[in-house]
């Protein structure tokens, strides 16, 4: 997918509960167009270190990988490395998202795919921008706007 990016300005990681028996972790991106884009079901460690990062959050007496790297002054070597995520594919079968983080060689940048809530972590992690691609969100709002109506008999 190629055409427009849209800015990500802010990320909350949570865990929704509306469902007692089947929770579900959450990365909710806030876009520059004042719209939303989420990643649902990603890995708890993510949520966790998110949270750390924003500094809320519990402790955890067993940290993840991705809480011990927001402690280490060397993070310096990736923010001088990774010039931005794109969120901007997604599997049609499997409803899977993939993202690319640019990393900056010397005169040349390379692009790696990587699972998103990962690739947007490191991002976020780092200070670099994260972007999502304009038709992704359009159609998630289209995709969930046809779920509700389903659920409503429309």
């Amino acid at each position: 997918m190629s055409g427009e990016l849209l800015k990500v300005i802010d990320i909350e990681a949570y865990v929704n509960y509306s469902d007692q028996f089947n929770p579900y972790t959450v990365l909710q991106c806030s876009l520059e167009d004042g719209r939303l884009f989420n990643l649902y079901l990603i890995p708890l460690e993510v949520v966790l270190a998110v949270n750390k990062i924003k500094g809320y959050g519990f402790e955890n007496d067993r940290e993840t990988l991705f809480e011990v790297l927001t402690v280490f002054d060397e993070i310096e070597v990736l923010r001088n490395k990774i010039e931005k995520v794109v969120v901007d594919e997604v599997d049609e079968n499997t409803h899977l998202y993939t993202a690319k983080i640019y990393i900056k060689g010397d005169g040349f940048t390379v692009a790696k795919r990587m699972i998103p809530s990962h690739a947007i972590f490191l991002a976020y992690l780092v200070g670099a921008p994260i972007y999502i691609s304009k038709e992704l969100v359009d159609k998630q709002e289209q995709d969930s706007k046809e779920t509700e109506e389903d659920s409503l008999g429309f």
